[in-house]
């Protein structure tokens, strides 16, 4: 008879997911082997892993060659008005999956509100928005308020639009009036 073979029984280690003994072969600027490596050198190597802004204390997002730090941007809903051929428009609205409003029931809701066709498009940086036949870029900052403020927590100072190419908070013009 032929002898019987027993499985190994391979052991992975917790932070990287992979076995134990592959860990120092992992490339060096991924987050598993900085993970693994930090965990290995203690409670020094932990505090390293850690991105904060020394003086204000807050989290930095990224940190880009040459040392300098992208900070976190404040979630904000961006409105813009894109023209197609001569005279047709399109409005897109970007942002609102951070406030927590989901993009396909907001499609619904603006495509039936302004009688147009609404639909759920990515961007190429890899996000999602919301694109509109037609200009409704006045009517739509309202009803993002209405429909959404208390729920979503969503303020006039985190509705933006393009004018442009700078972005401009919507009801700023409405600030300066009241003062």
């Amino acid at each position: 008879m032929a002898e019987q073979v027993v499985p190994v029984i391979v052991e992975y280690d917790p932070i990287t997911g992979v076995p134990s003994e592959y860990n120092e072969f992992l490339p060096h600027d991924t987050i598993e082997y900085k993970k693994w490596k930090a965990a290995s050198e203690g409670p020094e190597g932990l505090e390293k892993l850690t991105l904060k802004d020394k003086a204000t204390g807050e989290e930095i997002e990224k940190q880009l060659p040459g040392g300098k730090v992208k900070k976190k941007q404040k979630a904000q809903i961006l409105l813009q008005v894109a023209v197609r051929n001569k005279n047709k428009n399109t409005t897109s609205v970007s942002g609102l999956e951070l406030f927590g409003v989901k993009l396909s029931e907001a499609s619904k809701a603006f495509g039936k509100k302004f009688a147009c066709g609404a639909s759920v498009t990515k961007t190429p940086a890899g996000t999602e928005q919301i694109e509109m036949q037609g200009d409704f870029l006045h009517q739509l900052a309202e009803l993002i308020l209405k429909l959404y403020g208390n729920s979503n927590k969503i303020t006039k100072d985190d509705v933006f639009y393009i004018n442009e190419k700078k972005t401009v908070n919507y009801f700023a013009e409405e600030k300066e009036e009241d003062e």
